[in-house]
């Protein structure tokens, strides 16, 4: 193993999970104190029983973490599994082999609970919350990484179990791609599922696509809508069942990652609407769907129980899982590109892209004015600008929601989700 005079850039280190919450100061602090190592092909990083009192983190390559009762895991430089330390808990549990040439960072304990306590982390996530707690059973992993563990082994056996959108929202959208699409054929398909019929008709009569007749039919709400409205907003309407558990235990949770959903829904479409180039519909689509890769979660942890009870793990898990889970959902789905892309950079605070704004920029920009944006200046995010808003000084919140009228919209927006 090789020590390298280079160090870690603070955006580095930012990515890494136990240290996004950690400010500007302190990562630049820690970046200039800590140096890259590499290390070749069947280099040992860690031996079972080590006091090594340094964190390890993987940056490039891929590792093999060895437990002491046979059980092997492989990570990847670009798993999000490599955002957590590499076999935290001393004395070590696994023995950890480079089983490519790897770049990598090794961080003193001591440096690092430093550096955490130095701060009060706003979501109230230390270190502690993230350690491996290596018990007996499974490879001695702890709850959380036994949730991982599950996870990925179905996923490498293809036997990953996604939430998948109600048939009509399915029948809906093959339809639509479908040349020979008509809206009386639509209509019909809508027409089966009734509670979807109803918020069809209503959003056609909202303030927004409404004209001076009322509509009552699920056909000549299509006529008024057009085909790709329609789609998104079956997609969207659809989408409340897969926000439903039966586990007592993770009902609270679920709720509030659908009340979450429904009012980051409600931003994006009013802030849509105050800057060009967007559809509503699909900016109220992507709102909901950012958060997607939480169910998954959510669902895998009803195995776990250890996660379904433990709040920390629980939310641990899902920050750590969800932006992967998230783009094989929407793939599944097959929704489009942008959209997908807009729940896998949702919180990219930082995400800097050439072109024009998009869906992920509106989604960012929607979380900002929730006040959900790490430890940066709301005012400095790179979306907020790309989309030309204004942040207010004293509350924090967009310029563009804060008017009466822009409260009415939101409510409105939030209504037609309800449910």
């Amino acid at each position: 193993m090789t020590e390298t005079t280079e160090h870690p850039s603070p955006a580095a280190l930012r990515r890494l999970s136990t240290l996004r919450d950690l400010g500007d100061d302190i990562l630049h602090t820690l970046s200039a104190q800590t140096f890259v190592h590499h290390a070749p092909k069947g280099a040992e990083l860690l031996q079972i029983g080590s006091e090594d009192d340094a964190i390890l983190y993987l940056l490039d390559g891929t590792c093999e973490l060895q437990a002491e009762d046979g059980a092997v895991t492989t990570i990847r430089h670009t798993d999000e599994s490599a955002k957590s330390p590499l076999a935290r808990l001393r004395p070590s549990h696994y023995h950890v082999v480079a089983r490519s040439p790897v770049r990598f960072l090794r961080i003193d304990n001591g440096l690092l609970s430093e550096s955490l306590g130095s701060v009060e982390p706003h979501s109230g996530l230390t270190i502690d919350n993230y350690e491996v707690e290596e018990e007996e059973d499974l490879g001695h992993l702890g709850a959380e990484n036994r949730l991982t563990l599950r996870l990925y082994e179905d996923l490498n056996t293809e036997h990953l179990l996604l939430p998948s959108l109600p048939e009509v929202a399915v029948r809906i959208g093959e339809a639509v791609n479908n040349d020979d699409a008509d809206a009386r054929r639509i209509a019909k398909l809508i027409e089966t599922d009734p509670a979807i019929a109803v918020k069809v008709i209503k959003a056609a009569n909202s303030a927004r696509f409404g004209g001076v007749a009322q509509l009552a039919t699920v056909a000549d709400a299509v006529a008024r809508l057009g085909m790709q409205n329609i789609r998104t907003l079956v997609v969207t309407f659809a989408l409340r069942e897969l926000f439903r558990t039966d586990s007592k235990v993770l009902k609270k949770r679920m709720l509030g990652l659908w009340e979450h959903s429904r009012r980051i829904a409600a931003l994006t479409h009013v802030l849509s609407t105050r800057v060009n180039g967007f559809n509503p519909h699909e900016a109220m689509l992507a709102g909901l769907i950012h958060d997607v890769g939480g169910l998954a979660v959510i669902s895998y942890a009803r195995e776990v129980p250890e996660v379904a009870e433990d709040p920390v793990a629980l939310e641990a898990s899902i920050r750590s899982l969800r932006s992967q889970l998230s783009g094989l959902i929407l793939s599944k789905w097959k929704l489009p590109v942008e959209l997908a892309n807009a729940a896998k950079e949702a919180e990219n605070w930082r995400r800097e892209h050439p072109g024009k704004p998009d869906y992920a920029d509106l989604v960012i920009a929607a979380q900002v004015h929730e006040g959900i944006f790490g430890d940066l200046d709301p005012q400095k995010v790179p979306a907020v600008a790309r989309l030309g808003l204004m942040v207010d000084e004293q509350s924090q919140h967009l310029q563009a929601l804060k008017d009466d009228e822009a409260e009415a919209e939101i409510a409105a927006a939030k209504q037609l989700l309800a449910g």
